[in-house]
């Protein structure tokens, strides 16, 4: 039974049903701001969006390397029916909503497709993996859920995205410490150039920045300013944890769960 369980855990986060989730929740968390209906059409679109997105990275870049076969067939057959369930949705979608659509789609791409005939991506290049990352899950979790309303508040979406880049900035930062020892030199991580002890440091900061400027953006919502606190205050914690041999489960599973517990904590406080 033990082993089944792993089998379904590990499953569920090499599939990225993880991560979608988490994407999902930090989009609903704009919604729930902005006072816009948790539309089901959209919400799905968010969730499957960022699945194909992320399976696509993942193993988009596998078919480049000569004989292998290592992909798992239910992991194949998510990809295709996600994909297909998105570009489906994707043709009911407002003109501004597949602009962010549109640009989201864009990075994943870049992202992952090689240049040219060789086999290097843009997140390959030097420093480029983090940002990538920042402004395609802003498109996903700030663009599009604001882009839904039928008049789009620019300056709710500038605050979203100070807030959410500060927290998405530092949340990549403890896969970056994680993978430091498998990372290649020339995709020069801020771990690689600036060691980790300052990128932690770096990151605290950032995160007290981001608590400030919730606090005197949202001085009406508690609610939000609360649960936002919490929410630095963990990422924060779990940053500072983050080492070279740290489990696999530290960043792929607790930190990129907090999304889930942020969304909870300002609906249902």
């Amino acid at each position: 039974m033990q082993k089944i369980l792993k089998t379904i855990f590990d499953f569920y986060i090499k599939s990225s049903i993880h991560v979608a989730l988490s994407v999902l929740a930090l989009a609903k968390i704009s919604l729930s701001i902005a006072g816009l209906n948790n539309e089901f059409k959209l919400l799905i679109f968010i969730f499957l969006s960022a699945l194909s997105a992320y399976n696509f990275i993942k193993f988009f870049p596998l078919l480049f390397i000569p004989n292998f076969t290592k992909i798992n067939h239910l992991i194949v057959l998510l990809i295709l029916i996600t994909s297909f369930v998105v570009l489906v949705t994707f043709f009911f979608l407002s003109h501004l909503l597949l602009s962010f659509s549109i640009i989201g789609g864009f990075l994943v791409l870049a992202y992952s497709i090689p240049l040219k005939s060789s086999t290097s991506n843009w997140r390959s290049k030097k420093g480029l993996k983090l940002y990538l990352v920042v402004l395609s899950w802003l498109c996903l979790t700030v663009g599009v859920p604001l882009a839904s309303a039928d008049t789009f508040n620019l300056v709710l979406f500038l605050k979203l995205i100070i807030i959410k880049g500060i927290y998405i900035f530092v949340a990549i930062l403890p896969f970056e410490i994680g993978d430091l020892k498998s990372d290649k030199s020339s995709l020069q991580t801020l771990p690689q150039r600036f060691g980790v002890l300052k990128v932690k440091k770096a990151g605290i900061m950032l995160l007290v920045l981001g608590t400030a400027f919730v606090s005197f953006s949202f001085v009406d919502d508690s609610r939000f300013i609360l649960s936002s606190l919490v929410i630095f205050l963990i990422l924060g914690v779990m940053l500072w944890r983050s080492n070279e041999n740290q489990s696999n489960y530290h960043a792929r599973f607790w930190v990129e769960g907090i999304p889930v517990l942020w969304y909870l904590m300002t609906y249902y406080f």
